[in-house]
């Protein structure tokens, strides 16, 4: 287990062991063990801990195509054992509401799913389109449906609609190159709202980021190719490529910026 704590943040080290023992069991009892929702840093972990359980195999599926999915679901397969994508008990949700009336942002129906009280990880990919879509668990269904009836004050419906018909997600986000003088969480921050690093920081000491969602508080944290930064008021950014470092020491970031609406 050290060599994988080594290469990831130390505030991890919790959600490792908890994944690494649902590998345990799978290995133990040579039955499929299903997880939750996973978003891109988690499914990177569990890929890395995957390597040490050569006779436990992985699989994701998140509902429709697994290209370009963000959130999904994992099972931790052992050996000769198949499954299919019925075993991930994905649910998908259609939401109607009056769109003469309201327009909702990915975040107003975020929000209004968190406040039906279920954990993040019972949620997979939320789609906006010329329809609205969601990834459920499929246990939890009759909590939305008898408690996820209003979002900003408009009467929404849900109907179910097959988990394989779940469509792609629409990149909506705008590609901006930085400069940066250190991986810093604040000096990152600073440099993506153009503001000063005192400003970054104190957004930071205050709880208003996330990194990965998860709300973080240390400004010296490092962040890491894949690393998702949302900012209260801002929106989100996510760091998609580290280039290069330039002669005078600094560094070239690839990052996709996605606006708060």
């Amino acid at each position: 287990m050290k060599e994988i704590f080594q290469h990831f943040r130390p505030e991890e080290k919790e959600k490792i062991i908890k994944f690494n023992s649902r590998f345990e069991v799978a290995e133990r009892d040579y039955y499929p063990v299903l997880l939750d929702f996973l978003d891109p840093r988690e499914q990177n972990i569990v890929e890395s801990l995957a390597g040490h359980y050569p006779d436990v195999g992985l699989r994701f599926y998140g509902g429709g195509e697994t290209c370009g999915r963000e959130r999904m679901r994992a099972m931790l397969i052992p050996a000769m054992m198949e499954v299919t994508h019925d075993d991930f008990e994905v649910m998908v949700l259609e939401l109607e509401y009056p769109e003469k009336f309201v327009d909702l942002s990915h975040r107003n129906i975020l929000g209004a799913i968190m406040n039906v009280g279920l954990d993040r990880s019972l949620i997979g990919d939320i789609v906006l389109g010329e329809t609205i879509q969601f990834a459920i668990a499929r246990p939890y269904h009759h909590i939305f449906e008898t408690e996820l009836t209003m979002i900003k004050n408009a009467p929404v419906t849900l109907s179910e609609v097959p988990h394989e018909h779940l469509k792609a997600i629409i990149d909506d986000g705008t590609a901006e190159t930085i400069l940066i003088s250190s991986f810093r969480l604040d000096t990152v921050t600073a440099e993506m709202l153009k503001e000063s690093r005192a400003k970054a920081k104190n957004r930071i000491e205050k709880m208003k980021v996330k990194v990965n969602h998860t709300r973080v508080t240390n400004p010296a944290m490092v962040v890491e190719e894949g690393d998702v930064v949302s900012v209260r008021h801002f929106g989100r950014f996510k760091v998609t490529e580290m280039l290069h470092e330039t002669k005078k020491g600094k560094f070239r970031v690839k990052t996709k910026v996605y606006k708060s609406n």
